[in-house]
């Protein structure tokens, strides 16, 4: 009984007796100690353990064996040569030996041919190449061959050509390379095709160099990677020059914009949301801002607008007239004040923003009863004149911002109506805003109204005050309703968000007559006839479950 050992030769596994696994292996060692430190010697022993597998693995199959025996290994040893014979081989370059057993002598025969496609001298996939190194003939009579029967045959020997480009297998490796041209794959001829292909490829590598086609493939793409790169050169220049001109034009445009907002009453130029207009910038602040606030604010508003704006037109003249100065120390300085700018507005808005944290409300029932024929009179009072004041609304159109209570346009049977602006008496007088008022119905047995006002205060207790001391009048006569046009945030200068909420609730069956100027404070009136609010004044309408119906013959 044999000790079996498993190995792996070139990614195939064997099993081995003991006995020949030592031959092998000392095979294998005088082999890479003879190849080691030669030019390409790593492919060499690649190929050589290649060639072994191989062999061994056709008597495996021929033989129908399961382990590799000794003889085995001296059989493929002998195939492949004995390395104290390397030298001596490698000098004849017309026929390969064979070692037989005995005294050192030597036959020598050519292998047997194998088709490959033949990568060296292939035009396309190598057909023609290999199939001339099988059948000793020129490729190139071949090639015309094939050529002649393409024409002839109407492409169906092109079609012939794919099936044998797919079918031939590509001789890649050394070993294929040696049974392509019938040579035995012994140690000696790998070497030596290993040898060839590495003079073949200085010698060409050196003739490459040294050619005029080299030299002018060279200088051509030498030309066309300095036109490339100085067509990305200026490429980069115009979009430089185009982003510059954007730079300084947006800037522009922002800063004189901003400069008359600061200063004057006009934005300079109109941006459609902006009716080009309006009031200086510190006459809003000193709305909500304290006045020994108002001006450190402004400073640090100023800086931290105009920097950016500044350095940001500077950058596009530099981009425009490539400009290069050394302004790192502007640069930094320009940087420390923006940062403190921003510092400071962050600061004082924390601190003026404070005195609006809470949110009072005061509130205010009145109930109407013994109303002579059930139907109620809205009237309004024009307590100011709306034209002596200034709206402070920095927005044109149906729609204003910032610094009102906005309310959504609702669908036509609960229509709304934009109020709420901020209004201050010419000389920086009183402030003033409009209440809101809203019909609805209400399953009580009489009529009544509900006057909530609102404002905020730096306290739960101050904002309450500030509710409480909401200005606004309402005048009940019979069954006249007299609403003021305007309300007053109080004896405060400062504006502390005051609103005033009006609701009149109706019982079913009772009636309204709204008077032509309440739209000015009527703010939602759902009716079941699907009118807008505009529309409703001047018409009687009566309650019901569903809201206002309007009342024939009015």
């Amino acid at each position: 009984m044999k000790k079996a050992i498993k190995i792996n030769i070139s990614g195939v596994i064997f099993h081995i007796d003991e006995d020949a696994y030592e031959k092998l292996k000392s095979y294998l060692k005088s082999v890479d100690l003879y190849f080691s430190n030669k030019e390409g010697g790593k492919e060499i022993i690649e190929d050589i353990e290649s060639r072994i597998a191989e062999l061994f693995q056709s008597r495996v199959t021929e033989q129908k064996k399961e382990v590799i025996t000794l003889a085995d290994v001296a059989e493929v040893t002998a195939i492949m040569g004995d390395p104290s014979y390397f030298v001596e081989e490698a000098e004849d370059s017309e026929i390969e030996g064979e070692t037989v057993s005995g005294g050192g002598k030597k036959s020598y025969r050519r292998g047997a041919k194998r088709l490959y496609r033949d990568p060296e001298n292939a035009v396309f996939g190598g057909v023609c190449g290999g199939l001339g190194a099988y059948f000793g003939i020129d490729p190139v009579i071949l090639r015309i061959l094939f050529v002649v029967l393409l024409i002839a045959g109407y492409g169906v020997w092109g079609l012939v050509y794919i099936v044998l480009w797919i079918a031939i297998p590509k001789a890649v490796s050394i070993a294929q390379k040696l049974e392509m041209r019938g040579e035995h794959v012994t140690i000696s001829n790998i070497e030596k095709t290993v040898k060839q292909e590495y003079e073949g490829v200085k010698s060409n590598f050196k003739n490459i160099e040294k050619s005029e086609g080299y030299k002018q493939a060279t200088s051509a793409i030498e030309e066309i990677f300095r036109v490339f790169g100085r067509i990305l050169v200026v490429i980069a220049k115009v979009v430089l020059v185009l982003v510059g001109v954007a730079l300084v034009f947006a800037g522009f445009i922002v800063l004189m914009s901003f400069l008359g907002v600061f200063f004057f009453k006009s934005t300079i130029f109109s941006f459609g949301w902006f009716d080009g207009s309006i009031f200086p910038l510190s006459q809003l602040l000193s709305v909500f801002v304290d006045p020994v606030n108002l001006s450190i604010i402004l400073i640090a508003l100023f800086f931290a607008v105009i920097i950016p704006l500044i350095m940001i037109i500077y950058g596009g003249i530099k981009l425009i007239f490539q400009i290069r100065t050394r302004d790192r120390g502007v640069g930094i300085v320009a940087l420390v004040l923006w940062i403190a700018s921003i510092s400071v507005l962050f600061s004082m808005g924390f601190i003026e923003s404070r005195k609006f944290i809470y949110r009072g409300v005061s509130q205010e029932n009145v109930v109407i009863d013994d109303i002579p024929s059930r139907t109620l009179y809205l009237r309004l009072n024009e307590n100011i004149d709306v034209n002596s004041l200034e709206d402070l609304t920095w927005f044109s159109g149906s729609r204003r911002g910032g610094i009102y209570r906005h309310r959504h346009s609702g669908p036509p049977a609960s229509t709304y109506s934009n109020l709420g602006d901020i209004y201050q008496e010419q000389g920086n007088g009183g402030l003033w805003s409009s209440p809101s008022l809203s019909i609805r119905y209400t399953s009580a047995d009489e009529p009544d109204l509900v006057v909530e006002k609102r404002a905020r205060g730096s306290s739960q207790f101050y904002s309450e005050l500030n509710a409480e001391a909401v200005t606004y009048n309402i005048e009940l006569t019979d069954s006249l309703l007299i609403f003021d046009h305007m309300f007053t945030p109080g004896a405060e200068d400062l504006w502390n968000f005051a609103e005033v909420s009006i609701r009149l609730n109706l019982p079913e069956g009772y009636s309204v007559h709204i008077g032509e100027k309440m739209n000015r404070i009527l703010t939602s009136a759902r009716n079941t006839d699907g009118v807008r609010l505009s529309s409703m004044t001047g018409r009687v309408w009566m309650m019901t479950e569903n809201g206002l119906t309007q009342k024939t013959g009015n």
